[in-house]
């Protein structure tokens, strides 16, 4: 079945969505799975990943149970292709909308897609979205997302006091924030500056396990050479 025009524009917002911050890995996790049931084949066409390759196992079984659930379905493409866009609506999108020309999505592997490409990652696979809203980019949680390092450096030379391990409206440190997207400027920061380490997020996620689950590697390197 060819991609509708509605999925095409869909998949386009979602790649460049703030509002991705506040979804869980299961929603995250399940965006990637019909994505690629619709787009690449209905089940995974490479063997599961092995034991140690957390992130790959996570997106394997995802796209795998995605091809149980619909494959038993009269329309498979378009019930799976209508859930997609039930969960792009629930997160702002809505049918006539798109995302700028120029932006571009990340793939949970880490390489560079097509505004067509899938949402990953806080997100499961939370891969660097568009920044957050603008009454949120002189926070801290706002700041890990931009990956703005030196504002936010100034911000804790200002405010010594600062909660680093604060939680946002969503169950989010600053910590697990840049590691979902990646921001390694702001991890060292961070981990410089005595932040908790070991505080799970809404999925009870670590900051490590994030980062293992987003594919991060360096974030991954320098997590576990603090341990």
């Amino acid at each position: 079945m060819p991609l509708s025009e509605e999925f095409d524009a869909a998949a386009s917002y979602l790649s460049n969505a703030s509002s991705l911050s506040q979804v869980s890995t299961a929603i995250k996790l399940e965006l990637y799975g019909l994505f690629k049931f619709v787009t690449v084949s209905h089940t995974p066409n490479t063997s599961r990943p092995g034991i140690f390759d957390f992130t790959g196992r996570a997106k394997w079984d995802s796209w795998q149970e995605v091809g149980t659930r619909y494959l038993v379905q009269f329309d498979p493409d378009g019930a799976a292709q209508g859930r997609y866009l039930e969960i792009a609506k629930s997160l702002g999108w809505k049918p006539g909308a798109s995302a700028d020309d120029d932006s571009l999505g990340h793939g949970m592997d880490g390489e560079r897609e097509s505004t067509k490409g899938v949402v990953t990652g806080t997100g499961v696979f939370v891969s660097t979205m568009s920044a957050p809203k603008d009454d949120d980019s002189g926070t801290i949680h706002g700041l890990a997302i931009t990956g703005d390092a030196q504002k936010l450096e100034k911000m804790l030379i200002a405010e010594p006091s600062l909660d680093l391990n604060r939680k946002d409206e969503y169950g989010y440190t600053a910590l697990h924030l840049a590691c979902d997207r990646g921001n390694l400027e702001i991890v060292e920061l961070l981990l410089k500056r005595g932040v908790d380490r070991t505080l799970k997020d809404p999925d009870e996620l670590t900051a490590l396990e994030l980062a293992e689950t987003c594919g991060h590697d360096e974030i991954v390197k320098i997590l576990k050479d603090g341990q």
